[in-house]
């Protein structure tokens, strides 16, 4: 059995989760007869990446899935300015760590260092399900709870509806209102004992997050994530990070394990959140935690999309050091858990993880027929 890789077929599925989501998918094949399937969700046209990049790997014997950028013959900072190429590596390197663990007849946690577990601890996404609301205070409260009454000891809400730093002379302080009333709301209903998150989806600037921060304070929050982007602007990311009492999380759309390590020792962020399908893949997002770690930070994965993406960053957070709870999208797709085989287990705020070699699950065909399509590529 070789120890190399060559790539022979790539087969791409779809599914509708609603009107707003929709989870994409390839399933890469090798020349022995396996077949990795990994998730390709981003927004953007990454078959159109995807085919190519494999189209350059065709024939080619991949020995380490680091190699991939060279063998293609991609400049390293390519995918850097290049979301949907970046999540097209990150798909074609999770593949080779991912067969070659099922050539060897190991799971994916134990493929990457890790030694194997039963579950890994989740947080709860509450903002996915909250888009199917008014997204009032009181929506935000009811899902929170149901969360808790779900098992999940940690929260996260995504409430800045309103704020938009891009507004021409707005007061984001006073836009921000209605968002801690949301939050307030959900603290008042989950207790005190429970973890509460906040995401901004970098809404916010420097002066306006300093004083949102004050506010999330008194509400006891767990961090404050992304309030600008850590990307274009890591030095005022540093700055609030500087100046709040909670930590700062942040990276879910940064290739590469180098930018955690950056942002981490440039203190803009403790908590890195690199994304197993942009960051470079399942071993990639293993070395920026290892980095993390050692510049004294911690790594939360990012990712509340569908349940390849979930289960194989169960994988990766079992392997990774000073891991944080794994990201969830909670209740946006009734259906989720029949789309792999064997089905998707969430029980008590936690994650089973199969048994089986590899990722250990697959697309589940009837699922897959009745909420989307799957296409063969034109390749090699």
């Amino acid at each position: 059995m070789s120890e190399s890789i060559t790539f022979r077929t790539l087969r791409y599925a779809s599914v509708t989760v609603n009107d707003r989501t929709q989870w994409n998918f390839a399933e890469i094949g090798d020349d022995e007869g396996l077949t990795a399937v990994v998730e390709t969700t981003s927004g953007g046209d990454v078959a159109g990446r995807l085919t190519p990049l494999m189209q350059a790997l065709a024939g080619r014997r991949i020995a380490d899935e680091a190699e991939v950028v060279r063998l293609a013959g991609l400049e390293p900072c390519a995918m850097r300015r290049d979301f949907a190429l970046a999540t097209a590596v990150s798909a074609v390197r999770t593949a080779v760590v991912d067969i070659r663990a099922q050539r060897n007849g190991l799971t994916l946690t134990q493929a990457l260092g890790g030694q194997s577990v039963d579950s890994v601890e989740l947080y709860a996404n509450t903002n996915r399900h909250l888009l199917t609301t008014a997204r009032r205070p009181l929506d935000f409260a009811a899902v929170a709870e149901r969360a808790v009454g779900d098992g999940f000891r940690t929260v996260k809400c995504t409430p800045f509806d309103e704020v938009d730093s891009r507004a021409p002379g707005a007061n984001l302080a006073e836009l921000a209102r209605p968002g801690i009333e949301r939050l307030s709301a959900a603290r008042r209903a989950i207790g005190s004992d429970i973890t509460l998150l906040v995401d901004c989806h970098s809404r916010f600037d420097l002066r306006s997050a300093c004083a949102v921060a004050e506010a999330l304070a008194e509400l006891d929050a767990g961090w404050f994530e992304e309030p600008v982007n850590p990307e274009r602007d890591p030095e005022d990311l540093a700055e609030i990070a500087a100046r709040v009492s909670m930590p700062v999380a942040g990276g879910e759309h940064a290739y590469g394990a180098e930018f955690f390590r950056r942002l981490v020792d440039s203190g803009a962020v403790t908590v890195a959140m690199p994304d197993i399908k942009h960051c470079g893949g399942v071993r990639e997002a293993v070395r920026a935690a290892t980095l993390v770690a050692r510049h004294g930070g911690r790594t939360s994965l990012h990712g509340p999309s569908g349940p390849v993406s979930i289960l194989a960053g169960g994988h990766v957070t079992a392997a990774m050091s000073a891991a944080l709870p794994l990201e969830f999208g909670a209740y946006e797709c009734p259906w989720r858990a029949d789309l792999i085989d064997p089905p998707e287990q969430v029980r008590d705020g936690r994650l089973r993880l199969p048994t089986g070699p590899g990722l250990g699950a697959h697309l589940n065909p009837a699922t897959l027929q009745r909420h989307g399509q799957a296409w063969r590529a034109a390749y090699p």
